[in-house]
């Protein structure tokens, strides 16, 4: 992704991602995904998926430039 990409070469370090929290039943759940450089959360994310939490969590850090 292209936060992969500016925090590797600004930072050298790949981000991460984690489930802050999910919520709902099994067949309607909505993930909450945090986007981590480091310790430092730089971006937050939700959606029906894990994948669609975290490529929200994502764009949110690179409209912030919060990486």
């Amino acid at each position: 992704s292209k936060l992969q990409e500016i925090v590797q070469e600004k930072r050298g370090i790949t981000p991460t991602y984690g489930v802050i929290s999910e919520t709902g039943p099994d067949h309607n759940k909505l993930f909450v995904v945090g986007a981590f450089v480091g310790d430092k959360e730089v971006g937050r994310g939700q959606g029906p998926s894990k994948q669609e939490a975290e490529i929200a969590a994502a764009e949110n850090s690179l409209k912030n430039n919060s990486y």
